[in-house]
């Protein structure tokens, strides 16, 4: 949806520019060719065809801001380069998902994920059940916390730079190959979804203390 809009507006601005463009070229043929002109009238409609295109691109510039980025994956192949990108992006990353089937046999991505531990990078992978040993071992530098939840929320999203507050950027993904996509929100696109995605992840961290209580 938010990418049907998207192109409504950049199709609305084209089509306006070109009628105004239209509308320059036929002053143009008038005054140079025709020889016909009337100053006051040309300089008083160029300044208000100025005027209108001025505004529609200082409008769709801002308003395009507030419009999440959508990205398109045909392949698994194509995600996990994707994923390998975004993670990286910040200084602290929090996955969160019910099945990690893109990182269990992904040997590149468990490389690039321990070299940017190495540099410095916080790493969390929040899941409703333990997974295999052979993976956190492979990840010494990630905190794995388990919810132990009967009923998880059918969540799964990468939240990075979520201990900098108005930093956080929040990937989404879905759909399945090759209609695949990851809708990225940050805190200017839509901060209530990044909020919720914050409170999922703190509700699984309590309900982690309170099992081990």
């Amino acid at each position: 949806m938010y990418k049907l809009i998207k192109i409504s507006i950049i199709v609305f601005l084209i089509i306006t520019l070109l009628t105004a463009l239209l509308t320059l070229a036929g002053i143009f043929y008038l005054w140079f060719i025709k020889g016909e002109s009337n100053l006051l009238f040309i300089g008083s409609f160029v300044a208000l065809i100025t005027e209108i295109a001025g505004v529609i691109i200082l409008f769709v510039k801002k308003g395009l801001r507030y419009f999440p980025e959508v990205k398109e994956q045909k392949t698994m192949e194509e995600t996990k380069e994707f994923l390998e990108k975004f993670i990286t992006l910040g200084t602290s990353a929090t996955i969160v998902g019910n099945r990690l089937s893109w990182l269990i046999n992904n040997e590149s991505m468990i490389k690039i994920l321990n070299e940017k531990i190495k540099e410095g990078l916080k790493i969390e992978i929040i899941t409703p059940q333990p997974i295999k040993k052979e993976i956190i071992n492979k990840l010494p530098g990630v905190d794995f916390i388990v919810s132990n939840d009967t009923n998880p929320a059918e969540a799964r999203f990468i939240l990075i730079n979520g201990n900098r507050r108005g930093s956080e950027r929040l990937a989404i993904p879905n759909d399945v190959h090759p209609d695949f996509k990851t809708t990225i929100f940050d805190n200017i696109s839509c901060p209530q979804i990044i909020a919720m995605a914050r409170e999922i992840i703190n509700k699984s961290k309590r309900r982690l203390l309170e099992v081990k209580k």
